[in-house]
C-alpha cells in the first residue's frame, strides 16, 4: 500500500500490492462463475423435477460464493481508482477521499483483523501561525508529514485530513500494544526534530490519539473515536498518546 497515491490512477499506475490484490479478486470471481456452469445446466426446462430440485439445491451457495467474490472485487476495483481520490497539495500525503480508499482496500485485504488508527493532531497550530506566520505553519505540517514518512512503513497509509491533522493506518495486522509503540515513536520523532532553523524558539509537538477500527465500522466513526482521545490527549497537557475502545 502506498503512503500516497500518484497523481494517475490508472490500473497500470496502482502500487504493486494493489494489482495482486485486484488480480487475485479477479481469478476468485471467474473460478466462482465457472463452478456456477454444472450446476445451472441441471436447470433446463426439460430436466427431470428430482434433478432440478438438487441442482437448485447445489445452486445457492454456489450463487452467494460467487456474489462474495464480485463484490471484493467491486470493493478493490472502485478504492483503486476512485474519481474524487487526490493528494494534499501542501503536503504530499494522500487526502481524506484518498485515506477512505485505501482503508477500503485494506479491509478487503485482511477482512478478519482491525485497523490500527493513528489521528495525529500538531499541538498548538494557531500559535505557531500567529506567533511566527502562516508560512512556518505550512513548513511545520511538510516537516510533520517528512517525519511521518520517515518512521513509518511502505505498506502503510498516510493522510493530511485536517488544517493540523494527520491520520496513519497501519497496512496489515497489527496489536494495539504495537500501534501504541508506533504512535509513541512517531511523537518522540515530531518533539525531537530540529524545530529552530525554522523559527527562533520555535517547537513543535503533536499528540496521538489510537483506535482499532473493527471489521465492518465505519471509518468515519473510528476516525470520530480517535478524535475523542485526541481530546484526552489535550486535557492531558497534550504531547501524549491515548487510545480509545
Amino acid at each position: 500500500m502506498t503512503r500516497s497515491p500518484p497523481p494517475d490512477d490508472s490500473p497500470a499506475r496502482l502500487p504493486a500490492d494493489g494489482r495482486r490484490a485486484i488480480d487475485g479478486a479477479l481469478d476468485e470471481a471467474l473460478a466462482a462463475c465457472a463452478a456456477l456452469a454444472p450446476a445451472l445446466a441441471g436447470l433446463q426446462p426439460d430436466a427431470d423435477p428430482a434433478d432440478a430440485r438438487r441442482a437448485l439445491v447445489r445452486l445457492a451457495p454456489l450463487l452467494q460464493a460467487a456474489q462474495l467474490a464480485a463484490s471484493r472485487l467491486a470493493a478493490l476495483d472502485a478504492a483503486a481508482a476512485p474519481p474524487d481520490v487526490g493528494v494534499d497539495a501542501l503536503t504530499g500525503l494522500a487526502d481524506a477521499a484518498a485515506l477512505a480508499a485505501a482503508c477500503t482496500v485494506l479491509a478487503v485485504q485482511f477482512p478478519d483483523a482491525p485497523l490500527m488508527l493513528l489521528a495525529v493532531d500538531v499541538d498548538h497550530l494557531g500559535h505557531v501561525n500567529h506567533a511566527w506566520s502562516s508560512a512556518t505553519g505550512d513548513a511545520v505540517l511538510a516537516a510533520v508529514a517528512g517525519i511521518l514518512r520517515a518512521q513509518s512503513r511502505p505498506q502503510d497509509v498516510l493522510a493530511r485530513v485536517g488544517e493540523g491533522r494527520f491520520v496513519v493506518a497501519l497496512g496489515g495486522p497489527v496489536s494495539t500494544t504495537r500501534a501504541l509503540l508506533v504512535a509513541e515513536r512517531l511523537r518522540a520523532a515530531v518533539e525531537g526534530h530540529a524545530w529552530a532553523t525554522m523559527g527562533d524558539g520555535l517547537k513543535v509537538t503533536a499528540s496521538i490519539g489510537v483506535v482499532a477500527r473493527p471489521p465492518g465500522e465505519a471509518l468515519e466513526e473510528a476516525l470520530d473515536r480517535a478524535g475523542a482521545a485526541l481530546q484526552e490527549c489535550k486535557r492531558g497537557g497534550r504531547n501524549q498518546v491515548r487510545s480509545r475502545a
